[in-house]
């Protein structure tokens, strides 16, 4: 009884496996809007620095936003998937990193490729995360705070090849490292709340929210633009993936 019980459990996990594996969307480019919820000029910018990357230094950056996370249980088991399933990164060296925000479920993933753990460590994913992309996000500009996630990670990715992250236009403070002292991230904390008291978040929050609404219910259509740079998007390499990076909900 018991055996056929276990070949029952086996066979039941192998099927869900599979539907999961069939929800998963498929990528048009480094920048995969399926919650529709980024502006054009942010795409084409970052479709445009991702290219730039993977040109000069062989790693590869993608920035996605579904919907929902559904039918999976949790964003880390949804974003490992996706990036195991597109192989971000090239095969040997698992040098991908996946920016995934699902938007339903307000939580928003760093997920960082074996090759790369070294040069984004979990810490420093939670920072980019706190510093670059969540105040973006609470001010109701998701766009923005995508855009500037990618920039702080491609600036990694640059610093960790020996490259000055000026030749891709980024500044040399957009690393985590330089993402600001334990200090200042308290006083901006402190000021937040003050303004959330103030009613000053919901003021700036407005225009955004007006403009794109969440709506719910799968995947939706991807848009992706490389904003005339001429480049065509090959496909992922095959990179592997540990389940390294970090995750906050705002």
């Amino acid at each position: 009884m018991k055996k056929r019980l276990s070949v029952f459990l086996c066979v039941i996990l192998a099927l869900a496996s599979g539907l999961f594996a069939q929800d998963l969307p498929k990528p048009a480019g480094f920048v995969n809007d399926f919650a529709g919820v980024m502006r054009a000029e942010d795409i084409g910018s970052i479709e445009n620095l991702a290219a730039a990357i993977q040109q000069k230094t062989g790693a590869e950056l993608a920035v996605v936003t579904v919907k929902t996370y559904a039918p999976y249980a949790a964003l880390d088991d949804f974003s490992l998937a996706l990036a195991e399933s597109w192989g971000i990164g090239r095969g040997g060296k698992d040098d991908g990193v996946l920016l995934i925000l699902a938007a339903d479920e307000r939580e928003i993933k760093i997920e960082v490729g074996y090759g790369l753990e070294g040069a984004i460590p979990d810490s420093a994913a939670g920072r980019i995360l706190d510093t670059a992309v969540i105040p973006a996000f609470r001010q109701g500009d998701f766009s923005g705070g995508l855009a500037a996630g990618a920039r702080v990670i491609a600036a990694a990715i640059a610093k960790e090849n020996g490259l000055d992250p000026a030749d891709f236009n980024l500044t040399r403070t957009e690393s985590p490292e330089d993402s600001g002292s334990p200090e200042f991230l308290y006083a901006l904390v402190v000021l937040f709340i003050v303004l959330c008291r103030a009613g000053f978040p919901l003021f700036f929050a407005s225009p955004f929210l007006g403009r794109r609404g969440f709506s719910s219910g799968g995947f939706g259509s991807s848009r992706s633009s490389f904003g005339g740079s001429g480049r065509s998007f090959g496909g992922f390499g095959g990179g592997g993936f540990g389940g390294g990076g970090a995750s906050r909900r705002f």
